[in-house]
């Protein structure tokens, strides 16, 4: 795993296209590392470790500023055609209003938060964190129970004062910053059309799951016993395999796991030993963000599937694994063969987004 300096040296490196960006990269770093400081960038999630925060952001950037490489933002004229000598002019202002958005995507939790020292409470729109850390020299900071689950991202255009500088803003010029607007205020909504927006949402998601795949690698995660009980279940016959109600149909290289009831009789056996699985919604978004399952052309997590019945086809809701990440391998020779097929929902339409 790459160190926070190595990120921020990458970053910087990949910037370099103009020796003007990477000096403004660098004091904006300095203003980002001083408005989040180490605090964590989730509480169970992902990257919910002292630093969590300015980590995740690093790498979404990274991330971005790498797919930027092999995108061309095209600029313009008034007549609708696409003026090259612009295009390429700004190449590198476009490069850096991609890595701000993707630094700045998440600044809107920091009112998740509840930061408070000697007896101060913490204003987020008011100061930078590490203001009022030295202010309160040892602030204390937790997840505030009433906060909302995906509300942080339409808030982290609330924050872009303390990052963006006015020298920021007039290298970026007026289209650019528009749409560095856009999309923070966009948030994470897949629906997402323009392409500052989709180079933020994939370097977003890249981020995660990496976190989560090394998460889920750990013999004591929440994940990995999930997957463990499964199997206990399965050698112990109380869950059904390539049978009529069953809760499992593997089907060559993929198995569908019905749900919710196979959570349920995971949840029920690992009850006895005290383990509480998370909500089945955070759940199923972790088991996605760790590249377990086989999402569908949304990101959602949990597919349709058609198997045979009795009485003839029935739909059934499930989650797409890898055969061998649930199923026994000594299972496996004695299935009956079956067959499953997963609804494929209409893929979206891509959408081009001119730009001024």
């Amino acid at each position: 795993m790459a160190s926070v300096e190595q990120l921020t040296e990458r970053i910087l490196y990949r910037l370099s296209l103009d020796m003007q960006v990477r000096a403004l990269a660098e004091r904006l770093l300095h203003r980002f590392a001083e408005t989040v400081g180490d605090l964590p960038a989730s509480e169970k999630h992902h990257h919910s470790e002292s630093g969590g925060l300015y980590r995740h952001s690093l790498e979404v950037a990274l991330n971005a500023v790498d797919e930027f490489e092999g995108d061309m933002i095209s600029e313009r004229r008034s007549d609708g055609s696409v003026d090259s000598f612009r295009s390429a002019q700004n190449r590198p202002r476009w490069q850096y209003a991609t890595f701000i958005a993707a630094l700045c995507h998440d600044l809107g939790k920091l009112f998740d938060l509840d930061v408070r020292g000697k007896g101060e409470t913490w204003c987020p729109m008011h100061e930078r964190y590490c203001e009022f850390g030295r202010r309160t020299k040892a602030p204390v900071a937790c997840w505030r129970s009433d906060r909302e689950h995906g509300r942080h991202a339409l808030a982290s255009l609330t924050l872009l004062h303390h990052v963006l500088s006015c020298e920021d803003e007039a290298y970026l010029g007026a289209p650019r910053l528009s749409h560095l607007f856009s999309c923070l205020s966009e948030g994470h909504d897949k629906a997402t059309t323009s392409l500052l927006s989709k180079l933020v949402s994939r370097g977003d998601q890249a981020s995660v799951e990496r976190e989560q795949s090394a998460i889920a690698a750990q013999s004591g995660s929440k994940i990995s016993l999930l997957l463990q009980t499964w199997q206990e279940l399965i050698r112990s016959g109380e869950m059904g395999v390539n049978i009529p109600g069953a809760q499992v149909y593997a089907d060559g290289e993929k198995t569908a796991v019905v749900v919710p009831v196979a959570v349920s009789m995971a949840r029920d056996r690992l009850k006895d030993r005290e383990i509480v699985l998370p909500p089945n919604t955070n759940l199923y978004n972790q088991l996605r963000s760790a590249g377990l399952v086989e999402p569908t052309a949304k990101g959602l997590s949990v597919r349709d599937i058609r198997v045979q019945g009795k009485h003839g086809p029935i739909s059934l809701s499930a989650l797409i694994f890898p055969t061998q990440k649930v199923v026994p391998k000594e299972i496996l020779p004695t299935l009956v063969a079956t067959h499953f097929e997963i609804e494929i929902e209409p893929e979206p339409e891509a959408v081009t987004v001119g730009n001024e």
